[in-house]
């Protein structure tokens, strides 16, 4: 009896001694730490709902082959997928694409990657930490104003708006002059030619460009949450993508953002570059938990601006018709400006007038939703009787109703 015991605590401890030998041996031939580097790499800047890709760079400087995973302190409102156990050879330079969508604006500063990574048994796992200080920043998705780029007519074709060629005989008139050969015959002014029993014809300067104001409310009514993202966001991309036909057409455009009080001034700019200075100031434009100050935001335009220009408000529309201070103040910007109020529709009272009820319930839902869009449509067509432009769209349609206002404002002649 004791004899078998004592050969079990043999086997026993050979079995231990053996795992002992074997973990030790794992050791021995899984990397050292040092042998180890890596390197990240990341674009300047990413837009929201874009997939693109930040690239390590992980160099196995040992003899031994390595598996490992690896985690980083990305930002909650970053997705992202890593893959699982990844094998780098001895001696060898892996480079690894990983993905990512940024689903907020901002700049976002990232640090860390932690690396771990095991022994040829797996017996052993050991971590290093990289730090590597890093920043993503995170700008609006430009995707329509590629769009209206690449084929302007194309973009606004399904909302009918088609853009005309200039008038000749545009620009302010400067002054009526004899006819020359070569002069177009429809800048002939047949009254001074018939006054003065010679041809006359009329001459105008050059169309410097029109100005364009862009307003976009940061208030609280702003921060509403939609299907994607908020009204803000949403605002903010169709402020971008006007801003660029206007741009495109050779108009000068300026943006205010506005809260409690004026957060963002970009004075006027012309050309595609000023797109940029745009983007660079209101990126991180962020929802204030504050009541909008249209008062503060009517008065500093006011005095920013004294040439009549076209001003495109992105806000609630529905809260103008609860003040009436609004409309006066309003009502004062348009005696030098043309105006126009964009917001985006209710998605929850769209949904309610188009349910077919089912209830009691149900049916006052879609009673109540009813009431309010008549409401709203009444007050929308009193400032439409008094000059005022107010428009509601479609989130996913905010941008091309913009830009197909303002092409039509050009078209009309109007500014």
């Amino acid at each position: 009896m004791i004899s078998f015991f004592r050969f079990n605590l043999i086997i026993f401890a050979s079995v231990i001694v053996s795992v002992l030998l074997l973990s030790l041996l794992d050791l021995l031939f899984s990397p050292n730490r040092k042998q180890l580097t890596l390197e990240r790499s990341l674009p300047k800047q990413v837009e929201r709902h874009q997939e693109e890709s930040l690239r390590l760079i992980i160099t196995n400087k040992g003899d031994k082959p390595a598996q490992f995973i690896w985690t980083d302190d990305l930002p909650e409102s970053i997705s992202t997928t890593r893959p699982t156990l990844t094998t780098i050879e001895a001696n060898q330079t892996l480079t690894i694409d990983q993905p990512v969508q940024a689903n907020q604006r901002g700049l976002f500063p990232i640090k860390n990657v932690y690396l771990r990574y095991q022994s040829l048994f797996g017996l052993w796992q050991k971590q290093r930490m990289f730090v590597i200080e890093n920043t993503i920043k995170v700008i609006p998705n430009l995707s329509e104003s590629r769009d209206y780029l690449s084929s302007a007519q194309k973009y606004l074709l399904h909302e009918g708006s088609k853009i005309r060629k200039q008038v000749s005989g545009s620009g302010e008139f400067a002054k009526v002059r004899q006819y020359v050969v070569g002069d177009d015959p429809r800048k002939i002014n047949w009254h001074q030619s018939a006054k003065l029993n010679e041809m006359m014809v009329n001459e105008y300067e050059p169309e410097h460009g029109k100005q364009i104001i862009i307003m976009i409310d940061c208030g609280r009514m702003m921060g509403v949450e939609l299907e994607k993202g908020n009204r803000l966001e949403r605002s903010i991309e169709a402020a971008l993508t006007v801003a660029t036909a206007a741009l495109d057409h050779g108009d000068y455009v300026s943006v205010v953002a506005f809260a409690k009080d004026i957060n963002v001034y970009v004075p006027p700019g012309k050309g595609l570059s000023h797109l940029q200075t745009i983007l660079q100031a209101i990126y991180s434009l962020k929802v204030e938990a504050t009541e909008s100050n249209y008062l503060a935001a009517v008065q500093f335009i006011r005095t920013e601006q004294t040439k009549r220009s076209m001003v495109i408000l992105f806000s609630d529309v529905n809260q103008f018709f609860l003040d009436k201070q609004t409309l006066f103040l309003i009502k004062q910007l348009k005696k030098r400006h043309l105006f126009i109020g964009i917001g985006i529709k209710d998605e929850w009272k769209q949904r309610n007038i188009a349910l077919q009820p089912n209830s009691i319930y149900e049916a006052m839902r879609k009673t109540v939703a009813q009431q309010i869009e008549l409401s709203n449509r009444r007050e929308m067509l009193k400032w439409k009787n008094l000059g005022l432009d107010l428009i509601e769209a479609k989130a996913d349609n905010l941008a091309v109703t913009t830009v197909s206002y303002y092409i039509d404002q050009l078209n009309r002649g109007v500014l």
